[in-house]
């Protein structure tokens, strides 16, 4: 009696150990049925779904990051640059100088496009081979007699000329700018491909826009004047930030 006991209980544990042992998780590979990418021949797509490894962090997060640091050394610049102009020490005065030069020097346009011609031809009109390039004499822009010398304030001349006269570029230059100037009014700068910049002033008209490549006496605006005056006209040359007497440079008409 006693030994069917224990058989009978014995079975009992064995069956109840068999339940535990299948609702159990399964240690090891478990299968899993194919993605549509291996169905279609592609690699199956790796997510961050699986219990092995720590998650990846979020795209956001990432660029959040990107973003500080940028801000970070953006603001430390920043920091380098007001020590460096308060200060003596060559260590911090170096960077703080070749930022300010950067965004104070003139870009040199001129050069530039004279450069791009050289080498590939001028895109809007064809360029002749350079044994046939003779460098022309400097001419006026305008016709006309000085009526105020280059020595009355140190920075150009005005001469008078016809009403409705062409005023042309004395030599090939890019428009560096087009527009109304406090002093002389309408007014064009042309830099040269020799950092030399020659401005026209007083027009009545502008022909050209800003960074436009002129040839050697191409047209850049007209000067008008009253009906039965003569019509005005600004003219100043400045090399090395030092402004040259044109009277020196071109041969011009002087008059009293």
């Amino acid at each position: 009696m006693n030994k069917n006991i224990r058989d009978v209980r014995r079975n009992i544990a064995g069956r109840k150990k068999k339940r535990l042992d299948r609702q159990a998780p399964r240690k090891g590979p478990v299968y899993q049925p194919p993605q549509d990418e291996e169905v279609h021949g592609f690699p199956p797509l790796i997510t961050n779904d699986h219990d092995g490894g720590p998650p990846r962090e979020p795209v956001e997060n990432r660029r959040s990051s990107r973003i500080g640091l940028q801000v970070f050394f953006a603001a430390l610049l920043f920091a380098v640059m007001a020590a460096g102009t308060h200060s003596s020490t060559a260590l911090l005065k170096a960077p703080a100088d070749w930022a300010a030069g950067q965004m104070t020097d003139e870009f040199p346009f001129a050069k530039v496009t004279a450069w791009y011609n050289d080498r590939f031809g001028d895109p809007l009109q064809v360029m002749k081979p350079k044994e046939e390039q003779v460098e022309e004499p400097l001419a006026m822009p305008v016709n006309g007699t000085v009526t105020t010398p280059f020595q009355n304030d140190g920075k150009g001349i005005i001469l008078t000329t016809a009403s409705d006269s062409k005023v042309r570029a004395v030599r090939e230059g890019t428009v560096v700018f087009a527009g109304n100037d406090p002093d002389s009014g309408k007014t064009v700068v042309l830099q040269h491909q020799d950092g030399t910049e020659t401005t026209y002033g007083y027009l009545s008209e502008i022909d050209v826009y800003l960074y436009e490549n002129v040839q050697s006496q191409g047209g850049l605006g007209s000067v008008k004047a009253e009906e039965g005056e003569t019509a005005e006209f600004f003219f100043a040359i400045e090399k090395d930030n030092t402004y040259l007497d044109p009277v020196q440079v071109i041969k011009v008409n002087e008059g009293s």
